[in-house]
């Protein structure tokens, strides 16, 4: 019987010991020098990636790929909260292209998760130590959506979560 090249499933590339390597975390406690807490810093460009989903989806032209079929929430989000954008969709040609920003940061506490504008990360970034965004563009016609990039913000100074608000029930 003969006996598999490798176990391992294709693009791992293994590590020392055998395993997958694995994402570096930043840690939540150790601090950055900023020189300015609103300029973009750790960004990472998914270009190559939407270009590779977008021929994925030409080739498949079953009209039915992830690309095009988010979840309700991400079409309700573009609809009511979308920034237009000067681009037009990859897949439909589309003008209605928006932007929707997500913040993540442990320093959010119950706020993290949220969709922000531009204006508002401006305003966010030097009160935070570490705001994670990431950027998806949605088009609400062809239901096209990728994640086009994501940066950190803030001033690198770690900071307590903020606190959950009063619930009315207790």
């Amino acid at each position: 019987m003969p006996v598999p090249r490798s176990t391992t499933p294709r693009g791992y590339r293994l590590g020392p010991g055998g395993s997958p390597p694995q994402a570096q975390r930043r840690d939540p406690k150790e601090t950055e020098d900023v020189a300015d807490p609103r300029a973009p810093r750790h960004w990472v460009d998914h270009l190559l990636q939407r270009r590779r989903t977008l021929s994925a989806a030409v080739l498949a032209a079953t009209g039915s790929s992830d690309a095009l079929d988010p979840h309700p929430d991400l079409l309700r989000a573009a609809a009511h909260h979308g920034e237009p954008t000067e681009a037009t969709c990859p897949w439909c040609r589309s003008e209605a292209l928006v932007l929707l920003r997500y913040v993540f940061s442990d320093e959010l506490g119950p706020f993290s998760g949220r969709i922000k504008t531009e204006r508002e990360l401006s305003e966010m970034a030097p009160d935070f130590g570490f705001l994670d965004v990431y950027v998806v563009e949605v088009c609400p016609d062809c239901h096209w959506n990728h994640l086009l990039h994501t940066y950190v913000l803030g001033d690198g100074q770690p900071r307590p979560p903020l606190r959950r608000p009063a619930d009315l029930l207790d």
